[in-house]
């Protein structure tokens, strides 16, 4: 018993060292940020990120030298000896539920019709009538992304096979393989989650799955809300992609133009961009004004017609644009117009299937008036090169004399061994040509190839802060989502509210050990105390637990502490009682007291390996709050049962072992 009194001791020591630790470091931080002038909630949040360059920042600043010196010595400390120590003791502490330390709880939804739209091949006009009944099936409502499609087909007389799996697959083969193909989505996109979630710095996350198609985040501590949710949220589907030849490039724009003003006039010609009969310059012949202007005239003309209403009629989409083709700029305000334009279905045909257009990842402001534009980008449909071959992303601030990366934040991307070939090959067969750099379908740059790149690595710039650099980093290391998330249900609790719940647990939990231990003490004189000391061994033998085996306490795992108080108790009060009728019927204080435990020991039994299995069932099927009273509900009770068996029945001994007891304070 002193032994499991001493290993309980030894294991919950890292728990209150970390509870000092954490108050500690609050004082370091608001010490540091008020020597550094760097905000105390980034500190907080980057203090422990080994990519962040704060000793830099505080170099960089504007305060004193000697404030200099002090704030990287306090940030060495920190980030030294100090660090080590809170890590290791965080490790070994017991774990704080989200509503005890405060931060983010998510639920997340895989599109699953997004992947079937990736994953489907040969689209035509019967694949989006299929596609566009599942989208509205399925939007808003909880119905079965594939339940919609076996229905959609098989009303329409539609095989599967024709844009799932092989060909002669029966629907219910195809069906049966998409749904393994989801399942392996939502696993790996709950893998590529949790990667991000541990670079992001959060410490105790839970991420586990909900349903068929959902994943539940517990973001503890998290103070930065906004970034998680963009963090956790971004698809991070990194593609190398080139522009389209200059030529192709007008001849798509002039293409769309024309095709979009026959539309306008009620002309309903099926003159296809996409038709294999037709070649490009035909294409452009078919479509250019009656001047025979060239785009770039008409991007030439365009600052002076975006108001004419007659321009607009005459050339619906080029009016809109700013530019040459290599660059297309549209103003702030023609974006939402432009980006009608090229993704309605109707006007879909008149784009070739090999090309396609990108936006800028953001706007820039432009010309001595600063004015806001967004670039326009024509790219091939096909990545040259994706993610997948990517080994390593960094952020970092750029150096030398491109001023392009020279003192601002970008992102060194390093390839595998074969990626470095990939891109090697590409850059090399491809020199004079532009490369796009594509992340979720933004452009982030577009550079010329001046020459073959061999070095296995790229560069990413056009990023406005360090922050946007890291976490782009953190979601390239950590790969791509087979498809995207959608946030369906967000909760953010304060820091505060999680101190709040600290102390009303804390508070509860006295409150009640308090009224049980008058209680005993009053009813059942010297034997209550006994009970006591049992009582505070089983909530000691608890904790120990929790801390061994790394589980989380959250506010209902208190609310099930407080009701394994009671039923503590309640075993004892059952033995007691049994001892009292002993002795009633003349026993001796030693033959009662056995008899008692041996007769109460079958209902004691009974009653707690019942309540155990609820509370085990509680804990492993239940989700969140239900989990967590289930944990330590079940917890409570095993360690209740050695308690009062084994602890109890030891005192008991040691007390009448040497000595004749006459009598029993009970």
């Amino acid at each position: 018993m002193i032994a499991l009194v001493v290993l309980g001791g030894y294991i919950l020591y890292p728990t209150f060292r970390y509870d000092s630790l954490s108050q500690t470091e609050t004082s370091l931080l608001t010490r540091l940020s008020q020597t550094s002038g760097i905000p105390l909630s980034r500190l907080a949040i980057d203090i422990n990120r080994d990519d962040v360059d704060l000793a830099g920042e505080i170099q960089q600043s504007n305060i004193s030298e000697a404030d200099k010196m002090s704030a990287i010595e306090q940030l060495n400390y920190l980030r030294g000896e100090f660090e080590q120590s809170l890590a290791a003791n965080r490790n070994l502490a017991i774990k704080r539920g989200l509503d005890l330390q405060g931060g983010m709880y998510l639920v997340l939804e895989v599109d699953l019709v997004q992947m079937l739209e990736h994953a489907a091949k040969g689209k035509d006009d019967q694949y989006e009538s299929v596609m566009s009944e599942v989208r509205a099936a399925t939007k808003g409502t909880d119905k079965d992304a594939f339940d919609a499609l076996e229905e959609s087909a098989s009303q329409k007389g539609v095989s599967l096979n024709r844009y799932w799996g092989d060909a002669g697959q029966t629907d219910v083969d195809v069906l049966k393989k998409l749904r393994e193909t989801a399942g392996d989505a939502i696993d790996r996109s709950l893998e590529i989650l949790r990667n991000r979630v541990d670079q992001f710095g959060v410490s105790e996350p839970s991420i586990s799955k909900l349903g068929t198609s959902r994943i539940a985040l517990e973001l503890p501590g998290v103070k930065d809300p906004e970034r998680a949710r963009a963090l956790v949220g971004r698809t991070a589907l990194l593609e190398f992609k080139l522009l389209a030849e200059t030529d192709r490039s007008q001849d798509v724009l002039l293409a769309l133009d024309g095709g979009i003003a026959r539309r306008m006039k009620g002309d309903t010609s099926t003159t296809s961009a996409n038709d294999s009969t037709m070649s490009d310059s035909l294409l452009a012949d078919s479509v250019k004004t009656d001047s025979a202007q060239t785009a770039e005239d008409l991007f030439a003309e365009s600052d002076t017609t975006l108001g004419d209403t007659s321009a607009s009629a005459k050339n619906p989409l080029l009016s809109l644009l700013v530019g040459g083709t290599g660059d297309i700029l549209v103003p702030l305000e023609n974006r939402s117009k432009v980006t009608r334009m090229i993704t309605s279905l109707d006007n879909q045909r008149f784009i070739p299937r090999d090309m396609e257009f990108k936006w800028s990842a953001k706007s820039e402001k432009i010309g001595t008036d600063q004015k806001e534009y967004w670039r326009l980008y024509v790219v091939k449909s096909r990545a040259e090169m994706t993610g997948e071959k990517l080994a390593d992303a960094r952020s970092s601030i750029g150096s030398g004399y491109d001023p392009e990366q020279s003192g601002k934040p970008i992102v060194q991307i390093e390839f595998t061994k074969e990626g470095g070939k990939v891109f090697s090959r590409v850059t090399g067969a491809n020199v004079g040509r532009r490369l796009a750099i594509v992340l979720d379908d933004k452009v982030y740059m577009a550079p010329n190839l001046r020459e073959k790149i061999s070095g296995g690595s790229a560069v990413i710039t056009g990023l406005d802060n360090t922050e946007e650099a890291r976490d782009m980093s953190i979601v390239l290391r950590a790969g791509a989502l087979p498809a995207s998330v959608n946030i369906v249900e967000e909760r953010t609790i304060g820091p505060s509210l999680g101190t709040d719940s600290v102390e009303a647990g804390k508070m509860s939990l006295m409150l009640s050990f308090l009224a049980v231990t008058l209680f005993m003490l009053f009813y059942y004189r010297m034997s209550g105390g006994v009970a006591d000391i049992a009582m505070i061994f089983s909530i000691f033998l608890q904790l120990a637990i929790l801390a061994l085996f790394q589980l989380t306490l959250s506010m209902p795992g208190i609310a099930g502490v407080i009701l394994s108080i009671g039923m503590a108790v309640d075993t004892n009060v059952l033995i007691f009682e049994r001892i009292r009728e002993e002795l009633k019927h003349g026993k001796t204080v030693r033959a009662a007291i056995d008899a008692g435990f041996d007769r109460a020991l079958v209902t004691i039994i009974d009653s707690h390996v019942t309540t155990a299995i609820a509370g085990g069932v509680l804990w492993y099927m239940g989700t969140g709050a239900i989990k967590g009273f289930g944990l330590t509900l079940t917890v409570g009770i095993l360690v209740n049962l050695f308690a009062a068996i084994f602890f109890t029945r030891l005192v008991y001994d040691l007390w009448i072992g040497r000595r004749q007891v006459q009598t029993l304070s009970i």
